[in-house]
C-alpha cells in the first residue's frame, strides 16, 4: 500500500504541460515536435501535453504542427490570437496548460535526447526547482551562430569555462546564463512569474520579460543549470537578421537591465553617456588637428579590441572558429546593439513620462 500510494503521488506530479509561442514558424516547428517527442520517451514524465499559441501566423505553421502532432500521437491544443508577441503568446498557454511542470521552448529549439530525463529525475526528489537549459549554438551550417556563442563564453564565464550541474539565485544572478528558451519548472512557480511580471516600457514587443521573471524566480527558490539538460538554439542565418536581432537585443537589455543593482547598469549609463561625447571630441579634433593620424590611431585600437575580443573568447572556453566571428561581426554589432540600447532608453524615458503624467 506504501508503494502504490508513492508511486500515485510521483505520478501526480510529473504531467509536463509544454508551451510554444509561434510566429511563422513553418520548417521549424515540425521539428521542434519530433525533438521533444524524442526527449520524451526516455524521461519519467508520464503525460505529455503541447499547448501551441499561434500569435498572429500567416504561413503554414499551425498546419504543419497538426500534422507532426497526429503522426507522433501527440496531445496538442492550438490557441490562435492577434500578434501581441511572445509574453502574451506565453500567458494565454500557460493559462490553458494542466500539468504539474511546464516547458517553455521556442520553435527553433530542439531539445536533447536525454534532457527530460535528465530533469525529470531532479524533480523526483525536488519538485518545485526551476531549470534553465544549457544552450549550444548550431554554428556548422550557420557561422554567424558562433557570435552569440562567444559572446556567452565573455559574459557568463563564471559557468561556461567549466559547465557543471549548479544553482544560482539573487546575488549571483548577473553572473550566470538564464533565459526563457527552454525554462522548465513548477507550473504554479512559473505561472505566478508570468502573471505578475510588468515591463518598464509600454511597447510589450521590445520588453524583456526574461530577465525580470528568471530574476523574481532566482529570488524564490533559485535557477539550476547543468550540460545534462541541454538544447541546441538554431540561430538567424543571414546578416540582415542577425543585425535585427543584435537591434532588439540592445533594446530589451536596457529593459531587463537598466534597473537599480542589476551588474550591467552603470555599463548601460555609461555607454549612453559615451556615445554622446564621444563624437562630439572626435569631430572637435577632426577640426582643430591632424584628421588623419586621428584616423589611423581609430582604426589601429578598433583592430586591437577585435583582436583582444577573440583572444578573450577563445581564452573562457570559446571555439576558435566561433571567437573569429565573435572579432569580425563586433563593429557591425556594436553599432545596431548600441542603436538598440539607445531605441530602449527612449522607451524606457517616455514610458516613464507617460505613467507620471
Amino acid at each position: 500500500m506504501v508503494q502504490t500510494s508513492q508511486s500515485q503521488d510521483r505520478c501526480s506530479k510529473l504531467r509536463l504541460s509544454v508551451v510554444i509561442p509561434s510566429f511563422n514558424s513553418e520548417g521549424w516547428i515540425g521539428r521542434t515536435l519530433e525533438h521533444l517527442a524524442c526527449a520524451f520517451k526516455t524521461s519519467s514524465f508520464d503525460e505529455l501535453e503541447v499547448v501551441l499559441v499561434d500569435d498572429g501566423s500567416t504561413d503554414q505553421s499551425v498546419d504543419e504542427a497538426r500534422t507532426t502532432a497526429a503522426n507522433l500521437s501527440m496531445n496538442l491544443l492550438v490557441v490562435r490570437q492577434e500578434n501581441r508577441g511572445r509574453h502574451k503568446a506565453r500567458l494565454a498557454g500557460l493559462s490553458r496548460s494542466n500539468g504539474s511542470h511546464v516547458l517553455l521552448i521556442d520553435t527553433r529549439v530542439f531539445l536533447h535526447e536525454n534532457s527530460l530525463e535528465f530533469v525529470g529525475q531532479q524533480f523526483e526528489g525536488a519538485p518545485e526547482e526551476v531549470w534553465t537549459a544549457h544552450v549550444v549554438a548550431e554554428t556548422s551550417t550557420n557561422p554567424l551562430a558562433g557570435f552569440w556563442q562567444a559572446i556567452e563564453h565573455v559574459a557568463w564565464r563564471r559557468y561556461f569555462k567549466h559547465p557543471r550541474k549548479m544553482k544560482f539565485g539573487e546575488d549571483d544572478f548577473d553572473y550566470f546564463p538564464k533565459g526563457t528558451t527552454a525554462l522548465i519548472g513548477s507550473r504554479k512557480l512559473i505561472s505566478n512569474a508570468f502573471s505578475a511580471f510588468v515591463p518598464n516600457i509600454d511597447d510589450w514587443h521590445k520588453a524583456n520579460d526574461d530577465t525580470a521573471i528568471l530574476r523574481s524566480i532566482a529570488q524564490q527558490t533559485g535557477i539550476s543549470i547543468s550540460p545534462h539538460y541541454s538544447c541546441t538554439y538554431n540561430a538567424r542565418t543571414t546578416v540582415r537578421e542577425f543585425l535585427r536581432h543584435a537591434h532588439h537585443r540592445g533594446a530589451v537589455l536596457v529593459d531587463g537591465y537598466w534597473v537599480e543593482g542589476a551588474r550591467f547598469r552603470h555599463a548601460i549609463s555609461l555607454f549612453l553617456l559615451g556615445s554622446v561625447v564621444l563624437p562630439v571630441l572626435l569631430i572637435f579634433g577632426l577640426i582643430c588637428g591632424p584628421w588623419l593620424a586621428i584616423a589611423v590611431v581609430s582604426a589601429i585600437g578598433a583592430l586591437g579590441g577585435m583582436a583582444t575580443l577573440a583572444i578573450a573568447a577563445k581564452t573562457l572556453g570559446a571555439q576558435w572558429h566561433d571567437a573569429l566571428v565573435l572579432a569580425r561581426y563586433s563593429p557591425l554589432f556594436a553599432i545596431w546593439y548600441g542603436t538598440g540600447i539607445w531605441r530602449g532608453a527612449s522607451l524606457r524615458i517616455r514610458s516613464s513620462h507617460r505613467r507620471q503624467q
